[in-house]
């Protein structure tokens, strides 16, 4: 198949096969990432950043080649998520800046475009590093432009990018050092490869259908109870007249769901229960009489309907009082969201650990807020850059503290003033974090070599500062390690978060071991409930 042009049609379908072919493979980029810790996984972040300009494209009433590409760019940056997410949709803003006033596109112009996308998303990056997505998006722009010429088809072009693509990807272990020691390629670098393919069924005419694709796109956890978190949907009510074998039709209905009342009076019974096969028990009861009154409500949209109009309701009240700071952080755990609270934070954004929140997740918080200024902090650095997009994107007041763990955000807000102006708080909570060291206790999600420690599946980690300082089977004993590494005589306050995974005994015979190492020093102990880290813990 010789295909000598891109037309609307089938760009579309190349970011759609793209986007197939990234869900496929989510598990494989996802086990290319080199710290083992669980944490936002590239390959989750990529496919949900692209899922998002997908969904972009399916609401838009415009219809030519600049309009869907310009969709892939706003839809990708509304719904980046980690580092990688946000630069993706930076090469996808690229890419749109280079099909700008094109009703097709030829080899040459892809070429192009990939160009114009390297370029936007090394500007996009403060410290580019090679050896990752950004190199295999130049080298693979680079040599694209170098082959093309008038007499290139579509399918000529495409074959040659993921020959480059994967060439570069092979390389970057040699360009860095952490790549070569775990024995594996980027994993950004490998989820634009799967993009290139997608391109590539597309030209070809083959789609992947959805039961090729057996990865599982992971969702945030809330807080709340959510409408899919209702596990029997419709709330059922019948009454049933005749002669009826009650006994039977009791049986029968319990075992179809929850909340069941059977109330029997004569030659009439009346059946309420919540069930997801009314159906089912409407046809078990015509079996036994005469169905008089019938009543079936769908709970989960009432319980959307709940839950927005409760949402309208404070919104509406914070909407007509303006403060002077509203505060957004990124948490997860009932314990370090009560403790972001009892510090001031008025909006939680549920997250971190495994999934990063999007641009867009951030921007509603932002939209939902009412004050002169808005401080973010991301408290995880993989979620820093959605955060700098979020503000270029909104017109209000942003203020972000780059927090890169959950104690460094809790201690920026101990130094944090509602009289001060933004930038004299500012400057006040940066300084703080640059005093604290953070030590994270979590496990190894996979078989690795990382900075040259061996690592098996499911050892106890013990993490500073990004660095694996300890690896083991006895958490406490890894804690303990990790901590006496860190600590020395200027010391002062050592404060324990434990997760949910952690009894409040054994944090608390942790800290006073930890208080036998520091001669002056006060430790604390909070309750976090944050899932995956056993341990959050900082050090000043």
């Amino acid at each position: 198949m010789d295909i000598k042009k891109i037309d609307v049609v089938l760009l579309e379908r190349m970011f759609k096969q793209s986007n197939q072919e990234l869900k496929r493979n989510i598990e494989l980029v996802n086990d290319l990432n080199v710290f083992p810790v669980p944490d936002g996984d590239t390959g989750t972040n990529m496919s949900l950043t692209l899922q998002s300009a997908i969904e972009s494209i399916n609401s838009s009433k415009m219809y030519s080649i600049e309009t869907i590409s310009k969709e892939i760019s706003k839809g990708s940056l509304m719904g980046a998520r980690g580092n990688s997410g946000v630069i993706l949709s930076q090469i996808f803003r690229g890419f749109a800046k280079g099909c700008e006033g094109k009703e097709e596109l030829d080899a040459i112009d892809l070429a192009n475009a990939l160009e114009k996308a390297s370029e936007v998303a090394y500007k996009a990056v403060m410290k580019p590093i090679e050896g990752t997505i950004l190199t295999v998006i130049r080298k693979t722009s680079e040599y694209a432009v170098q082959f093309v010429n008038e007499k290139t088809t579509i399918d000529e072009i495409i074959d040659y990018i993921i020959s480059i693509a994967e060439k570069a990807l092979d390389e970057t272990p040699e360009q860095l050092e952490v790549l070569k020691q775990a024995g594996v390629v980027d994993a950004g670098g490998k989820g634009l490869v799967c993009i290139f393919k997608g391109f590539r069924h597309a030209v070809q005419g083959r789609e992947l259908l959805e039961e090729e694709i057996t990865s599982r796109v992971k969702t945030e956890t809330q807080k709340i109870l959510a409408p899919e978190d209702i596990e029997f949907g419709y709330c059922t009510e019948f009454i049933v007249k005749g002669s009826i074998n009650a006994k039977v039709l009791k049986e029968k209905i319990m075992k179809l769901g929850d909340s069941m009342v059977f109330v029997e009076s004569e030659d009439i019974v009346k059946v309420h229960i919540h069930t997801n096969n009314p159906g089912i028990a409407l046809e078990y009861a015509l079996k036994e009489g005469e169905l008089i009154k019938i009543k079936i409500e769908n709970m989960r949209e009432q319980h959307t309907q709940l839950l927005t109009e409760a949402a309208n309701e404070v919104y509406e009240e914070k909407k007509n009082k303006k403060s002077k700071y509203e505060i957004i952080a990124v948490a997860i755990g009932a314990g370090i969201s009560t403790i972001f609270e009892d510090l001031g934070v008025t909006q939680i954004i549920e997250g971190g650990q495994t999934m990063n929140p999007s641009t867009k997740d951030l921007l509603e918080k932002i939209d939902n807020t009412n004050a002169d200024n808005i401080i973010i902090l991301p408290n995880n650095g993989n979620i820093i850059l959605a955060a700098e997009q979020a503000k270029k994107i909104s017109d209000k007041n942003i203020y972000i503290v780059p927090t890169k763990t959950i104690p460094q955000g809790i201690n920026s807000l101990i130094e944090f003033d509602w009289e001060d102006e933004p930038e004299k708080n500012i400057e006040k909570m940066k300084e703080c974090i640059s005093n604290i060291s953070t030590v994270e206790i979590t496990y190894s999600v996979k078989d690795t070599v990382f900075d040259g420690i061996e690592i098996k599946e499911n050892e106890i980690l013990g993490v500073s500062e990004g660095k694996i300082i300890s690896v083991g089977d006895n958490l406490h004993d890894i804690t303990l390690k990790t901590i006496k590494s860190i600590i020395n005589k200027d010391t002062e306050i050592i404060t324990i978060y434990f997760g949910e995974d952690v009894q409040e005994e054994e944090a608390n015979n942790l800290a006073e071991e930890i208080e036998k190492l520091i001669e002056f020093g006060d430790v604390e102990v909070y309750y976090g409930g944050q899932p995956l880290y056993y341990y959050l813990i900082s050090v000043e």
